[in-house]
């Protein structure tokens, strides 16, 4: 049972390489503006046939129900008392100038993007406000969109706040959740087949109720089922038709958060402002968030030209895990050093190998044996790197801890390689079959400083296993499509972690594809293991049920474990300031919880 996810394996491949930003088409030149809504708007109608079309959906029940058929007796909760996010010294105000080495958007599509989208994250899900949040220090569920919630067997029910309203001002209403199912079900998103997957009812009771039924009991449903709905404002989409895509790339769409895109320099500048009086701006929990007026992401070409323009007082922030770079400008008097440990789940950085192309077991564990990933690590992070040994590290109590550790080992690389039946050595040093096939492989990747050289480190010590390496740089989106095709051997990759859960189904179950299944994978008993997650009813189930698929990726040779970068550090103007509590820099940015000096502002980068 495949768990998808909207963040795509893609984006990583991104995050992690510091590609160049890629040019987009021609034709977008042209700076967009958004309206500033700071009025109470009325709500917008919904499409006339909305609900004949999702009452015909086969995967999935979706319909309103009929009064009175919501419970009388449920016990609904608030998630409260939880420690407030922020800090109670910030003030609002200001333009925060950071930058995005990364590709620039050719779409702003939140729902159905053709291609993945690496900004997609900064633009949208780092913006939105899901119905619940999971808090980043105790990990419990706390209010989002909606006020309260409640839980009965499998059925989670939301009730949203009263004034909640989208960045447009139209107001947020159980029903926009149908059509967010329904604008998914037709550009045939990722996030419905999340749903139709895991849920089996979506019920909307008046226009502040709604619940979602899941297939299974599972810990944390309150949490999963609220991952699984998105909200689509029906004012905004009401020309959403065949040519949704096309009508809709440059659009700038309303949020449920308190950021709006205010203004697109294609290639250059995507600025974000937030909305006056946005509705959650006095509430616990929200009301020490999103303090700046505004934040700019200055596309680069890459980290070198990030760290020139912040010396320059034209950015105000660069957060690295480039522990040469940090070394090399942390000293400036003009900056302030923030060091920190996040301890929230990491990309899981490895190889992952492509199980329907290297289809023999002891073919991918010879290789995995040849790869001395321990050496790229030491050389690469100075000894500060944290080799992974579990792909599911970050999840306290869930995180498995007696996986066998994948060790470089030349002498059972050769061994499994002679069982694959590369048994000969050709005068190149390269292994052979008896009919000639030499050993070679093809690893693709998107060029950076860092991964370049872990790449080189990796076909010089396979090399020496009689092993040969082709290193193949391709620009992200060219990678990302080759790994959706399944067309390559090896590829280096990550993922970002699903949370509060990990959700394994959606990287190795056998009905996995495209950017979060790069492993190929077709295998009876990883379904089992993975079904047994999925239906898991307690932690400790799912805890038991997550170490077996565990030592399944060990077995089967499907992933080489590479690292995890929790060390996080900053090198920031004084401008800038963040939360005292260290539990709060989950994310300097994603949380939104940094504020500015009312100090009268630089200009911005030229």
């Amino acid at each position: 049972m495949k768990r998808a996810w909207l963040t795509g394996a893609a984006a990583i491949l991104a995050i992690t390489t510091g590609v160049a930003w890629w040019a987009v088409r021609s034709a977008q030149t042209a700076p967009l503006h958004a309206v500033r809504h700071t009025e109470v708007l009325p709500p917008a109608d919904y499409p006339p046939d909305m609900w004949e079309q999702l009452a015909r959906l086969p995967q999935m029940h979706i319909r309103r129900a009929e009064a009175p058929q919501l419970p009388t007796d449920l016990d609904w909760t608030q998630g409260l008392p939880e420690e407030e996010l922020g800090d109670a010294q910030a003030v609002r105000g200001g333009v925060v100038r950071t930058c995005s080495v990364g590709p620039f958007p050719d779409n702003l599509l939140v729902f159905g993007s053709p291609t993945p989208q690496f900004f997609h994250a900064n633009a949208f899900a780092r913006l939105e406000i899901p119905l619940l949040r999971c808090h980043p220090v105790s990990r419990r569920a706390i209010p989002g969109v909606a006020e309260s919630w409640a839980v009965r067997g499998r059925t989670v029910f939301f009730r949203l706040h009263a004034h909640a309203r989208y960045t447009n001002g139209r107001p947020i209403r159980a029903a926009d959740y149908a059509l967010g199912a329904l604008l998914r079900q037709r550009t045939a998103d990722a996030g419905w087949q999340a749903l139709f997957t895991e849920a089996e009812e979506l019920c909307i009771y008046d226009e502040r109720t709604l619940s979602l039924t899941l297939r299974h009991s599972v810990p944390l449903a309150e949490l999963s089922a609220s991952r699984l709905l998105h909200a689509a404002e029906p004012g905004f989409y009401a020309e959403a038709g065949t040519d949704y895509v096309q009508r809709y790339a440059r659009r700038l769409p309303p949020t449920t958060g308190a950021y709006e895109i205010e203004r697109v320099e294609t290639g250059r500048l995507i600025r974000l402002r937030r909305v006056a009086h946005w509705w959650a701006e006095d509430l616990p929990l929200f009301r020490h968030t999103c303090n700046a007026d505004a934040i700019e992401f200055h596309f680069l070409t890459d980290e070198a030209q990030a760290w020139e323009f912040l010396l320059r007082g034209k950015l105000d922030m660069v957060q690295t895990r480039n522990l040469a770079a940090w070394e090399r400008y942390a000293d400036s008097r003009d900056l302030v050093r923030l060091e920190y440990r996040s301890l929230t789940p990491q990309p899981p950085y490895g190889i992952a190998l492509n199980a329907s192309r290297l289809t023999d077991r002891h073919l991918r564990r010879g290789l995995i044996h040849a790869m001395d990933m321990e050496r790229a690590v030491t050389l690469l992070f100075r000894g500060e790197g944290e080799r992974l040994r579990s792909f599911f590290e970050g999840y306290g109590t869930l995180t498995p801890t007696d996986t066998p550790r994948t060790t470089y080992n030349p002498a059972l690389a050769r061994a499994e390689f002679s069982r694959a039946g590369f048994g000969e050595t050709g005068p190149d040093g390269i292994l052979r079959k008896r009919d000639g096939t030499r050993l070679s492989v093809r690893l693709c990747y998107v060029p950076s400083e860092k991964v370049s050289a872990l790449v080189s480190i990796l076909s010089e010590s396979a090399r020496s296993c009689g092993t040969e390496i082709i290193p193949e740089p391709l620009p992200w989106q060219l990678c990302a499509q080759k790994v959706r095709a399944g067309e390559h051997d090896l590829t280096f990759w990550a993922t970002v972690p699903a949370e509060p859960l990990p959700q394994p189904s959606r990287y190795f179950h056998s009905s996995a594809t495209g950017d979060e299944a790069p492993f190929c994978l077709q295998d009876a008993e990883m379904d089992a293991a993975l079904e047994d997650c999925d239906t898991a009813q307690s932690l400790p189930s799912f805890a038991q049920a997550l170490a077996r698929v565990d030592h399944l990726v060990h077995h089967l040779a499907i992933w080489l474990p590479g690292w995890k970068e929790n060390q996080i550090r900053v090198l920031h103007s004084p401008r800038l300031h963040f939360p005292a509590s260290p539990g709060a820099y989950y994310d300097v940015i994603d949380n939104h919880t940094l504020w500015i000096s009312p100090e009268k502002e630089e200009g911005g980068v030229p």
